[in-house]
């Protein structure tokens, strides 16, 4: 019988949020990028939320929080086999990406899960994916110089995984897991990445 030991799921699914909810969401993110500077997070470029928008004063998209429950809920009884009664406390930022902007690695320490919902995609966008590292350290220590001279590239060669999002999609992963965002390049040099990611914890 195969074990997987140690393995890391990452929950990937459509969120359910309209094209029109994506909209008001979109707007209104964007209404506040225009009345508050940008925090200096992992992000190099672009425009980073302060405080969390799941407090009060960001009520407005009550099925916001429901999406986002209901996919921690669902890595939780996938990923951990757990369906019992858990309170979460989940904190939240938006991250609004031009041309050229990008997030350095790092990862969401003291947390439990994190993840990202995708608010809007440039259209035929280039790069802007999500880079998920590698937490096995010595995976590829297995590399000899046969398998070079013979241009072999076994798979676990591959210390990175990418996902490109695409509008309404919402993943959830392991708060300890490393992760990156390329730089994203649009046709339309005005078009904006938006994604609201989180945090959770009990």
């Amino acid at each position: 019988m195969l074990n997987h030991v140690f393995a890391t799921p990452v929950w990937r699914a459509k969120s359910g949020l309209t094209g029109e909810q994506l909209g008001e969401i979109r707007d209104y993110l964007i209404g506040v990028r225009e009345q508050n500077p940008s925090d200096a997070k992992s992000n190099r470029g672009g425009w980073h939320s302060q405080g969390n928008l799941f407090e009060d004063e960001h009520r407005q998209f009550p099925f916001l929080r429901d999406v986002i429950t209901r996919a921690l809920f669902a890595y939780i009884g996938e990923a951990f086999g757990y369906r019992g009664e858990i309170a979460l406390a989940l904190t939240g930022w938006a991250v609004i990406n031009r041309a050229g902007d990008y997030n350095v690695p790092h990862n969401h320490a003291s947390n439990l899960l994190s993840g990202a919902l995708y608010i809007a995609v440039p259209p035929g966008m280039r790069g802007g994916a999500i880079v998920f590292q590698d937490p096995r350290l010595n995976l590829n220590a297995h590399y000899t110089e046969n398998m070079r001279r013979l241009g072999i590239q076994p798979p676990w060669a591959n210390t990175s995984i990418s996902v490109t999002p695409e509008a309404g999609e919402i993943l959830v992963f392991p708060s300890w897991l490393m992760h990156f965002v390329e730089p994203c390049q649009s046709e339309d040099s005005d078009a904006l990445r938006i994604v609201i990611s989180f945090n959770a914890t009990i």
